[in-house]
């Protein structure tokens, strides 16, 4: 008999359902999606609830924006990041330093790039292992490698990150961008080879937007094939429902069912 996968509840209403339980305990879930689609709102609830209600510390890595900014952002759902810090339920890491020193050298030479990016790393596993964090939140992958173009090393630079997820052993949520019109699920096509689970976020623009969620893949859970429509409203992120019916789970049966009955009237 097959042991059960141990599971890590996201803190977003309706995702759990979806994925059996939550998140793989111990995954590495990569968050995709464009500008505005709620990525980084996504993983602030994720440490938040993780703190607040499951009693899981987190570290919030940003190589985008300042921590102050994140923190302020959040403040807009209630959720109140400074104090949880005050508290040592959450820890936070600021990896934007990066992208500014990059800027300035224009030949960074890649033993460089690694080592500062090492050191970087280091503090980051330090804070867990201070806070006994479960949850980490990395946000965003390709602001590791901004402004850098060679391929191989990006793979350097992912190599050096990946290397420290699966040291750490944390749930991790990590995002990265989608380029609209590239065919890719990442930025770089590199990101989602980090991860033990893809989920996809689009904002699609008809008469009235719709916000969508997609689950690619998913280590060790048997999940929809679906979109699912979401909303994201003064608590956060919200999952609705699914769009269509893609798979042939128990949806897809009862729609079938549905049919049968009507043509036998």
């Amino acid at each position: 008999m097959e042991e059960a996968i141990e599971r890590v509840h996201t803190g977003i209403p309706g995702l759990d359902h979806v994925l059996e339980g939550g998140f793989p305990k111990g995954a590495r879930v990569l968050l995709a999606g464009g500008a505005g689609c709620g990525k980084t709102i996504c993983c602030g609830q994720y440490l938040y609830k993780g703190a607040t209600r499951y009693s899981e510390p987190g570290v919030y890595v940003s190589t985008e924006e300042p921590p102050t900014e994140f923190r302020a952002n959040m403040l807009r759902f209630g959720w109140d990041f400074k104090k949880l810090e005050a508290e040592k339920k959450i820890g936070m890491v600021d990896a934007v330093y990066q992208r500014v020193e990059s800027e300035m050298a224009e030949q960074e030479s890649l033993q460089s790039i690694l080592y500062n990016l090492r050191s970087k790393l280091s503090e980051v596993k330090i804070l867990v292992e201070q806070l006994g964090a479960t949850r980490l939140v990395v946000d965003s992958l390709p602001g590791f490698g901004f402004r850098v173009t060679d391929l191989n090393t990006l793979r350097e630079i992912f190599l050096e990150v990946g290397l420290l997820l699966k040291d750490v052993g944390c749930t991790t949520v990590m995002t990265t961008e989608i380029v609209e019109g590239s065919g890719l699920i990442s930025r770089y096509g590199i990101e989602e080879f980090l991860a033990t689970g893809v989920m996809v976020l689009s904002l699609v623009k008809q008469s009235s937007p719709l916000r969508k969620l997609f689950v690619r893949k998913m280590r060790g859970t048997s999940h929809s094939l679906n979109d699912f429509a979401f909303t994201i409203g003064t608590e956060g992120v919200n999952i609705k429902g699914p769009i269509g019916v893609r798979s042939a789970g128990h949806g897809g049966r009862r729609l079938q069912t549905q049919r049968r009955k009507r043509r036998s009237r």
